[in-house]
């Protein structure tokens, strides 16, 4: 060991007994990380960040605190030689930030070049949604950002309930950045329903298939006011008969028992061969004619007046429905759109 490593470790050591419970939690052993790196004892180094990275649950570094902890171990990997770790590390960084950018004022060229030869590979998409979103008027939109670690292919989709087809926002290559506006309504104009749908965002190798996933859960609620009640139909009450009672068909046998009674006294000028027979056929048939009558004048008979006047009420009541039905539709087209969407959740595939 080197007189000004030897130094180094015996400083480091005083920190951290004088100081030995922050020491041991992962942001105490990320800042001794890091101060070895500078004081180039990278195996230190190495040995703290490992540590600080190692932490889980409540022991956790926060996300910034992570990140900073992978560029140190990987520029300490780098001078330790092991460029294959470097890379894993760098890799690990991009996809817990694809925006990330190594600072060229703290990092000799020997480690950004490591990480550039990395980025420029990786495939990772960061997506950035508002925590709420209130869609009211025509110009209102869901904002989604994608920031890309280098270019690669990607496809944006929102997916949910009820839906055969996810509802395709973007296909295609994405370099930087992309800003994506999105109305809340589907492809025929009209705003989805309430419910939990999905916004996909996955990054694509050349040959298509899938190798990274951003899913970002969206909450959809319609906030449907209240709606006009539909008018009842016209009253019984209101309604005219529109058929008069049939009557009893008795002028009508009457009238058919005169006729075969008349015809039986006619005066002997009916004469002739078959006289007598005709005078009788003629009864005869003037009497059925009586009998067949009775049926027709017991079915009731329509009222012209009356079937007009109900039609006027109901052609009013049908109109009166359609003016609510119409106010109504105009109601829930108009209704806000929430949309609260949930934190990212990322899924790599081999």
């Amino acid at each position: 060991m080197t007189h000004a490593r030897a130094l180094t470790v015996a400083v480091l050591l005083a920190g951290a007994l004088a100081g030995s419970a922050r020491a041991q939690t992962p942001a105490g052993q990320l800042v001794y990380g890091i101060r070895a790196y500078q004081a180039l004892d990278y195996d230190s180094a190495a040995t703290f960040l490992r540590a600080a990275l190692a932490g889980s649950g409540p022991r956790a570094l926060a996300d910034s605190d992570r990140m900073r902890a992978l560029v140190y171990l990987g520029a300490t990997d780098v001078f330790r030689q092991q460029r294959d770790s470097a890379a894993a590390l760098f890799s690990q960084l991009l996809d817990l930030n694809p925006r990330y950018r190594i600072d060229q004022l703290v990092f000799p060229p020997d480690v950004t070049n490591v990480f550039e030869q990395i980025r420029l590979t990786t495939r990772s998409v960061a997506v950035v949604v508002p925590p709420t979103t209130r869609i009211a008027a025509a110009g209102d939109r869901l904002v989604v950002w994608l920031y890309a670690a280098a270019y690669h292919p990607v496809t944006v989709a929102i997916d949910g309930p009820g839906r055969s087809r996810p509802l395709t926002l973007y296909d295609g290559g994405l370099s930087d950045s992309l800003q994506l506006l999105w109305d809340g309504r589907r492809p025929d104009g009209s705003l989805l329903d309430s419910g939990t749908y999905q916004l996909r965002v996955e990054s694509r190798a050349e040959d298509g298939h899938v190798v990274r996933a951003v899913t970002v859960g969206l909450e959809l609620t319609r906030l449907v006011g209240d709606t006009l009640p539909y008018p009842p139909p016209p009253a019984e009450s209101l309604m005219k008969p529109e058929r008069e009672p049939g009557g009893t068909g008795v002028r009508g046998l009457v009238a058919g028992l005169g006729g075969l009674l008349v015809v039986a006294v006619l005066p002997s000028f009916v004469t002739g061969h078959g006289g007598t027979s005709g005078r009788f056929l003629v009864g005869g048939a003037l009497g059925i004619a009586g009998l067949a009558a009775i049926p027709l004048r017991n079915r009731p008979q329509p009222i012209p007046a009356n079937i007009a006047a109900n039609d006027v009420l109901r052609r009013a009541w049908r109109q009166e429905a359609d003016s609510v039905k119409s106010a109504n539709a105009d109601v829930r087209r108009q209704a806000p759109l929430i949309i609260t969407a949930g934190p990212p959740h990322v899924t790599a595939t081999p």
